[in-house]
């Protein structure tokens, strides 16, 4: 199709270049980041976008986004931050929206709206190579984030992350992020980059937010309206001497692999219990998906489990790669769960053209959309298999939720880019 243009391999740099360069900002103008209460005018109707810290869900939040997708078009998508939008919401739906997340859980502070953005890998500590527990960590720091009135001053592009060891989360490049190392400790990393402190996992909350304290105020200091650490003057060296650390090299000097943490299907975490990932094609889920999810993790854990209905607490994460994987599964549950998931019409195989593929909203939901990139990303599918490289289609220039390590990219209304080498 000659309105689309593709490129392979990473960003040229050029992109990068001129990413370094943005110009100082006026945040208040600017910094335009959707939540709950601050709703984006879409082609389709209103946006609305939620935050899930850690990615989780339990089956009163997933109900709570059935009734929230009802109140517009029936879609929630998953976005590259481990989060929901909700789609097609009318003019007047704003206080609806609210009492329905709200119930749900997904709301806990109107204030904090938009700062909650916590990462954490879909298994989050569960992995056999994985080298602590996060999930009492994301808690922890989304409770304290939530108590403290002036970190709701944080841009909503702010991000953190709290990584189990595996550096699945490496290529997003949080502002600031726990990553676990053998010894029990997490080392504070500043824009992707290791610093010299590490803390016990009870001092890592607070570690993670006076890195945040520190950045408002190299903000207010610096008057530009910076949005991520990157765009601090002096950035990430500035902001560690701030606190008092130096940027080190690989501090632990005991990396990982990633190794297989993306994968769909069924995995088997390190408890003897398993999680099975899925992925809605183009990262989008239905209201009747979202009951049957609902349902299922409310009742997966119940069935066969005699006079013990309550050992297991089965629960749904969503990922940064726009996937939904189901956690803490007992052994006789999984063909169940994973039949269920497969019916209701997620993927559960990196064999499907489905895997690694992804586009913006496109045509007839973004204004900006030169082309219906959804559908030209459906065609695709079918042509795809498992040797296939990642993908991602965008209807503009501006390239929305285009993965950072995406390997071939087609954008609307651009020349072909050439591939960096």
């Amino acid at each position: 199709m000659a309105a689309i243009g593709a490129a392979r391999g990473g960003r040229p740099s050029t992109t990068a270049a001129s990413e370094r360069a943005r110009p100082l900002r006026d945040v208040e103008t600017l910094d335009a980041c959707p939540g709950v209460l601050r709703l984006h005018e879409a082609a389709d109707g209103q946006l609305a976008r939620v935050r899930a810290p850690g990615g989780r869900l339990d089956a009163r939040a997933l109900g709570a986004l059935a009734e929230a997708a009802s109140l517009g078009s029936d879609i929630v998508e998953l976005t590259s931050r481990a989060g929901l939008q909700v789609r097609g919401l009318p003019e007047g739906s704003e206080q609806a929206l609210v009492d329905v997340l709200t119930r749900g859980g997904l709301l806990p502070s109107l204030e904090h709206d938009r700062v909650r953005n916590i990462l954490a890998a879909p298994l989050a500590g569960r992995g056999p190579a994985a080298l602590a527990e996060v999930d009492p960590i994301v808690v922890a720091l989304d409770n304290a984030l939530c108590a403290d009135a002036a970190l709701a001053e944080l841009p909503g592009r702010f991000l953190f992350a709290v990584d189990d060891g595996m550096h699945a989360l490496e290529s997003l490049r949080a502002d600031v992020e726990l990553v676990a190392e053998r010894g029990g400790t997490f080392r504070l990393h500043l824009d992707g980059r290791a610093t010299s402190h590490a803390v016990t996992p009870a001092d890592a909350p607070a570690a993670a937010l006076r890195a945040a304290h520190a950045f408002l105020a190299l903000r207010r200091e610096d008057e530009d309206g910076a949005w991520r650490v990157r765009e601090l003057r002096g950035g990430v060296l500035e902001l560690a001497r701030r606190l008092g650390l130096d940027v080190v090299d690989d501090a632990a000097g005991l990396r990982v692999p990633v190794g297989n943490a993306r994968r769909l299907g069924v995995h088997i975490q390190r408890d003897g219990l398993f999680a099975i990932a899925v992925l809605p094609p183009l990262a989008r889920l239905g209201r009747e998906q979202l009951l049957c999810l609902a349902e299922l993790v409310e009742h997966a854990a119940l069935e066969e489990c005699g006079e013990l209905p309550n050992v297991f607490d089965v629960g749904a994460r969503v990922s940064p790669w726009r996937t939904l994987t189901v956690v803490d599964i007992p052994a006789f549950a999984v063909a169940t769960v994973l039949d269920e998931l497969q019916r209701i019409g997620l993927v559960a195989s990196d064999a499907s053209g489905w895997a690694g593929l992804s586009a913006c909203a496109g045509l007839g939901a973004c204004a900006r959309a030169l082309v219906d990139v959804r559908a030209e990303a459906t065609a695709r599918a079918v042509l795809r298999d498992a040797s296939s490289p990642t993908e991602h289609w965008s209807g503009c220039e501006r390239r929305c939720g285009e993965p950072a390590d995406v390997g071939i990219r087609f954008v609307a209304g651009v020349e072909p880019l050439k591939a960096r080498t």
